[in-house]
């Protein structure tokens, strides 16, 4: 063991209280930062498994607004490298009523092919969209309702509901909005919120409600792989040429993201002030050892040790206390934030927030970057006492002696 790590595990073994203190500020403010990056990690993985789970990978758009011949687009897209498939939607908000209802409730209405959409939105239990072209207890078209619409409408499998389209029907009593009576043949939870209000209908279906005969909103494509969006994207823009808008569900739900980024920035530099107090603590705690240790400060001046010596032996005092307090630290939090994960401890209001629990989830990369913070934090606050230290002048420091 070095002269300057032996006198610096001394000097800590020697004030073991103070010593204990600090590394327990260290701890807690890297505990602290473990479990806030866990929480905001936890909840961006869940917002992004329910946005890529309810959302199209890719969809194509025109720019002159709703399109024909939407079977030839679907080829096209559908031959490009990478397209596991696409499918047409047709789109229409309306009110959705029932005889037991007092107001009709405003819902956003997809009319879809039932096999396509299966195929785009395979997350969805089994052939969900197929029981939109399956048979009916009472003969009618299916509708698939969110199931916070179906629990706000008070429905279920079976009932009837009927469809209000922004379309009307003139008669001698003036016009009169076209309506079509569905019964719900199944119910889906996504825990977006941007799926709170969908009804499913099927592509016939809201063509003829509409009176938009092979009339088309978008297209929706699913990729092979996730991870190749952009260039996916880029592809299909060159294969389509002037005309169409290509999006991908990142790009739609961009603003989102930003805001969770946003997010976990200030959660993060709140945190921090944990650490950053714990630096100053150790920063505080040296200079008053530097100011109590004058003499032995000067007698190793005149038994040779030169200045970066001494300041080393301060530097290692602030090292150890990092290291030991960021480890009790990492460890102490990736286990709360494991337990607090396993055990759903922190419950929620699903009709709030659209999650059951707050979810935490470490990554390693997280905790190597906490972990390097602690220690530089711990590190650069014994700069300056070291430097004060290594400053004394041992004639100064044993004239007295």
């Amino acid at each position: 063991m070095s002269f300057e790590l032996h006198s610096a595990v001394r000097y800590l073994r020697h004030s073991l209280g103070r010593t204990a203190l600090l590394v327990g500020a260290v701890m807690v403010g890297t505990a602290a930062l473990v479990i806030a990056f866990a929480l905001s990690t936890g909840m961006e993985h869940d917002v992004r498994e329910r946005v890529f789970g309810s959302s199209a990978h890719i969809t194509v758009l025109s720019n002159y607004g709703e399109f024909r011949d939407a079977a030839a687009l679907v080829q096209r897209v559908e031959a490009s490298p990478g397209v596991v498939s696409a499918s047409p939607v047709l789109y229409t908000p309306a009110m959705l009523t029932t005889q037991s209802m007092d107001a009709p409730t405003y819902a956003e209405v997809q009319g879809v092919d039932p096999g396509g959409h299966d195929a785009v939105h395979p997350q969805r239990d089994g052939e969900f969209f197929s029981l939109l072209s399956g048979a009916t207890e009472t003969g009618r078209a299916g509708i698939l309702l969110n199931k916070q619409l179906a629990d706000d409408m008070i429905v279920g499998r079976g009932d009837l509901v009927r469809v209000l389209a922004p379309s009307v029907t003139l008669t001698p009593l003036g016009p009169i909005p076209k309506s079509h009576l569905f019964e719900v043949v199944g119910t889906y939870e996504s825990g977006y919120y941007l799926d709170a209000q969908r009804a499913y209908i099927s592509l016939e279906q809201a063509r003829k409600i509409l009176r938009a005969e092979d009339r088309t909103s978008w297209v929706d494509v699913r990729i092979e792989d996730i991870h190749r969006l952009e260039p996916m994207k880029e592809s299909l823009r060159e294969l389509l040429a002037p005309g169409w808008t290509v999006t991908d569900l990142v790009e739609t739900n961009r603003e989102l993201f930003k805001a969770m980024k946003l997010e976990r920035l200030a959660l993060t530099l709140a945190i921090s002030l944990i650490v950053t107090v714990a630096a100053l603590n150790i920063l505080l705690t040296l200079l008053l050892m530097v100011t109590g240790k004058v003499k032995e400060i000067g007698i190793l001046s005149a038994m040779g040790a030169n200045s970066w010596k001494i300041a080393r032996v301060f530097v290692l005092q602030g090292l150890i206390i990092g290291l030991v307090g960021t480890l009790l630290g990492v460890a102490a939090g990736w286990g709360l934030s494991a337990l607090l994960d396993h055990y759903s401890v922190i419950k929620l209001d699903p009709d709030v927030y659209y999650l059951e629990y707050v979810p935490f989830r470490t990554q390693a990369g997280h905790l190597i970057q906490i972990s390097l913070l602690a220690v530089a934090m711990s590190v650069l606050a014994t700069l300056y006492p070291a430097y004060k230290a290594s400053r004394l002048d041992p004639v100064q420091a044993l004239r007295y002696e």
